[in-house]
């Protein structure tokens, strides 16, 4: 391919049409998956995701290399290199040293395909956070978020639907009679994405006067909130909480924090007024769920159960007991972890061939899993990244001359946080954690190019 034909390929348009694809891709082919499942005993629900999106990290890989050679060999951008570009590289870095290293290379999540991410998923989903860091158009980042209406209005519908116990097929994972679990293999995973939805419904609910939507757009708005609200507690996942708990507060903070900023004092207002609203909504509906459903009754007495100790499982369906065992191998496997999506090897260390009720594939927890699966080094960057994320943003929210952009900004931000929130309880899973690495993308914009020292 010629230079030019290079950068025709490698621009704006292709990473933000590759990542639109993806995105709307995974729920569209699990819609099929179970469709073709009632007519194939082979064909299973979610048989397509590890194949498409395996597919994706190879070719994303490919894409971004194009990309980045048709920036360095432009005059405008020659030999110029971002934060974005460091961060790629690294998290590439400390996925091949810890599949390599590996105490079982080759073995991801028990070779269970669900739930396994092997190096092409992580290589799908660093490519969403490059592709995310490169879409700075204004347009693109707002058709980002209608896509993620269309997926969200996707699972959702379907979620809905299985409260009732209607389901185009079944979860192959675990599932309890009237849960919500969307169009992914578990519950648990669709609490997590519902939660991290939730912040981008609620966000575009609130800023969308600065939008320009009309009334009739914002009522819908926050309709859509509510329902993807209810589909969220029909989860039945206790993880959503401390996700919704941080959204809420997020968007109080944010408002709180423009009363400092020179926004005009009306759009404040009716900010406030729309954040009111929001919470009336949220409260209509938890009411009414509680009065005619067990979703709330059910999540507190299991709670309460745990924590009186009536219950086999320690606290968190036994979290507290799968992360103390995979912190303690983190002393033996330090640098580069105990391998890439290898957490079930915590349980082979410690019990050997002993017959241990709790054998997990995965900690239940993504900061741990990331430190025990690969080390030290890789853990401490990424919490490095979180917080810089977090911190460049809300600089470049007040700095931002493009209200627009700033509030584009805010609500990536919010769905961010409550991701990392619920994500304390939660697992990685290729149905879900594309979401967060485009946002997270999109959270690091390569907008000034780094200097380095040595450089004349």
């Amino acid at each position: 391919m010629e230079l030019g034909g290079i950068r025709r390929f490698a621009s704006e348009k292709t990473l933000y049409f590759l990542s639109a694809l993806i995105i709307l891709l995974m729920p569209v082919s699990e819609v099929i998956a179970e469709v073709l499942s009632h007519f194939h005993p082979k064909i299973l629900p979610s048989i397509f995701h590890p194949f498409f999106f395996c597919l994706f990290g190879a070719i994303g890989t490919l894409v971004a290399v194009f990309y980045k050679y048709s920036e360095l060999t432009s005059a405008e951008l020659r030999g110029k290199w971002f934060a974005s570009d460091i961060f790629y590289l690294l998290m590439i870095l400390f996925m091949v040293l810890s599949a390599v290293f590996s105490v079982n290379p080759g073995m991801y999540a028990r070779d269970y395909l669900l739930n396994s991410e092997n190096p092409l998923d992580f290589l799908g989903y660093f490519f969403l956070f490059y592709a995310g860091s490169r879409i700075k158009s204004v347009e693109y980042r707002k058709k980002l978020i209608v896509v993620l209406f269309i997926v969200e209005a996707m699972h959702g519908i379907a979620a809905f639907f299985q409260t009732f116990n209607i389901q185009i097929a079944y979860s192959l994972l675990t599932w309890h009679s009237g849960s919500a679990y969307g169009l992914t293999p578990n519950s648990n995973y669709y609490g997590g994405l519902a939660v991290f939805m939730l912040a981008c419904a609620s966000g575009a609910f609130l800023f969308s006067e600065l939008f320009g939507a009309k009334k009739l757009l914002r009522v819908l708005f926050v309709v859509f909130a509510g329902f993807v609200f209810y589909t969220m507690m029909g989860s039945r996942a206790r993880l959503v909480w401390p996700g919704f708990a941080v959204m809420i507060v997020f968007y109080l903070v944010s408002g709180l924090v423009m009363i400092k900023s020179d926004i005009d004092r009306a759009k404040l207002k009716r900010y406030f007024i729309s954040l009111l609203v929001l919470c009336a909504v949220f409260a209509a509906v938890f009411a009414v769920t509680l009065l005619f459903t067990n979703y709330i009754t059910e999540a507190v007495t299991r709670t309460q159960m745990e924590v009186d100790g009536k219950l086999d499982n320690g606290i968190g369906s036994d979290r507290l007991l799968l992360w103390r065992d995979g912190l303690e191998s983190v002393p033996r496997h330090w640098i580069t972890g105990i391998g890439l999506d290898n957490y079930y090897q915590v349980f082979i260390e410690k019990y050997g061939g002993a017959d241990y009720a709790f054998f997990r594939a995965k900690a239940h927890n993504e900061f741990v899993n990331t430190l025990v699966t690969q080390g030290v080094f890789a853990f401490a960057f990424y919490m490095f990244v979180y917080a810089r994320t977090v911190v460049t943003n809300v600089k470049k929210i007040f700095r931002s001359g493009n209200e627009i952009s700033g509030t584009l900004n805010w609500m990536f931000l919010a769905m961010f946080v409550t991701y990392l929130a619920q994500a304390f309880f939660n697992t990685s899973v290729r149905s879900v954690a594309p979401h967060f690495w485009l946002v997270f993308g999109l959270l690091n914009t390569c907008d000034s190019p780094l200097r380095f020292p040595f450089k004349k």
